[in-house]
């Protein structure tokens, strides 16, 4: 019966290739936008796993670019028990680099960091940026009252710099004196600068800041929450209340972000589906319209409805079987060609690819049901008649 059903696929090209068409195109979609899902989202665990202490921003501020403190809060959280240091850091989105349009978006923003070089001394365990060093050096003490800078290894490419030579924003030259890389995209778009540089530079006011990244003596879950807790009532009563954020609290916060983006991608997903069921459904429909004297001769030779069924169910299963592996492959191959040209690397799992493809025998097979009925429902002698 197997044979049977390959061959009435195999007579039937143009209409089978339709078919196939409809189902490798939805499933290779799928692939494609869940990949794209689980690319973003590794890249923020990774992101987020570098980040090792606390950040205290504005209260109600989405993000550090956005919030506005005083930097005298730094030495009340540095009285707080438990507290090993407080660095304040000004974040702000970098004038047009060498040249080129301000930038504002997810991966493209060039933004600029001050940090108080002084205060970073403190940390323990250093902060991102100076566990990431290349080449050169990070901002130190000395670079105080001058221009230096420090670049990520992308913009060095980007912009053909490196240690020694110089990077414009705005209308002014700054000194390169080292590059680092930390593997994230969302950190590596930033030029690192004294904060009294940063703060001339953005225009700001020199008493303010835009957050602070506290560092614990401790790295026990428990002692880091109260912390937290500690800070955020240290200034519960003050004009600019403050929120404190730990690695986990920021992973909730994009988590959420990106079950939002999930619920959408399953969205264009079940409609991508949908289409290639509904595809499956009237090439079987078509097919068994056709071979309605056929099916005729079949049960008049003794065929049972059941085998009526099974057959005209596993001429739609292979097509789901087909259409479902075609589908992984152009997935694969469309992710493949588009992490060339994305910011960072879409994920094609095992797990996704074999889900993507049961979802294809499924389409295939629910596709032929109402066909199945159908042909399966047909009296032998009408049939033959119609014929």
């Amino acid at each position: 019966m197997f044979r049977f059903a390959a061959l009435n696929i195999l007579t039937r090209p143009l209409r089978s290739l339709l078919a196939l068409v409809g189902v490798s195109v939805s499933i290779a979609g799928v692939v494609g936008l869940i990949s794209v899902s689980g690319g973003l989202r590794g890249m923020m665990t990774d992101t987020l796993a570098k980040v090792e202490g606390l950040v205290m921003i504005e209260a109600n501020s989405v993000d550090p670019i956005f919030s506005t403190l005083p930097v005298a809060y730094a030495k009340r959280v540095e009285a707080i028990p438990g507290v090993q240091a407080c660095v304040p850091e000004l974040w702000r989105v970098a004038p047009n680099v060498e040249g080129g349009k301000t930038l504002v978006g997810l991966f493209n923003a060039v933004v600029v960091l001050g940090l108080d070089p002084e205060r970073h001394t403190r940390l323990s365990a250093g902060h991102v940026y100076s566990r990431s060093m290349r080449r050169g050096r990070n901002v130190e003490v000395r670079d105080r009252g001058t221009r230096n800078v420090v670049i990520s290894e992308r913009l060095a490419r980007k912009y053909a710099k490196d240690v020694g030579g110089s990077i414009r924003i705005g209308e002014e030259q700054f000194p390169i004196v080292g590059v680092y890389d930390t593997g994230s995209l969302f950190l590596d778009g930033t030029i690192i600068m004294h904060l009294e540089e940063a703060t001339r530079v953005a225009g700001f006011q020199k008493e303010l800041v835009t957050s602070f990244y506290v560092e614990a003596v401790s790295r026990d879950p428990a002692e880091l929450a109260r912390i937290e807790k500690a800070i955020e009532a240290e200034f519960a009563n003050e004009p600019k209340k403050v929120d404190c954020l730990s690695t986990t609290e920021w992973q909730t916060e994009f988590g959420a972000m990106l079950r939002n983006l999930d619920v959408f991608l399953l969205v264009v997903s079940s409609i991508a589906v949908f289409v290639g069921a509904i595809g499956v459904l009237n090439t079987m429909l078509m097919s068994v319209t056709e071979r309605v004297p056929e099916f005729g001769i079949l049960k008049a030779n003794g065929w049972s409805r059941w085998d009526v069924t099974r057959l005209v169910l596993i001429e739609s299963a292979l097509l789901g079987v087909i259409g479902g592996a075609a589908g992984c492959g152009l997935g694969v191959l469309g992710v493949t060609v588009a992490g060339r040209f994305m910011p960072f690397a879409p994920q094609a799992s095992p797990a996704l690819l074999l889900g993507a493809f049961s979802t294809g025998v499924v389409l295939g097979i629910l596709g032929g049901v109402y066909p199945a009925h159908r042909a399966a429902g047909l009296h032998p002698v009408e049939a033959i008649r119609a014929g």
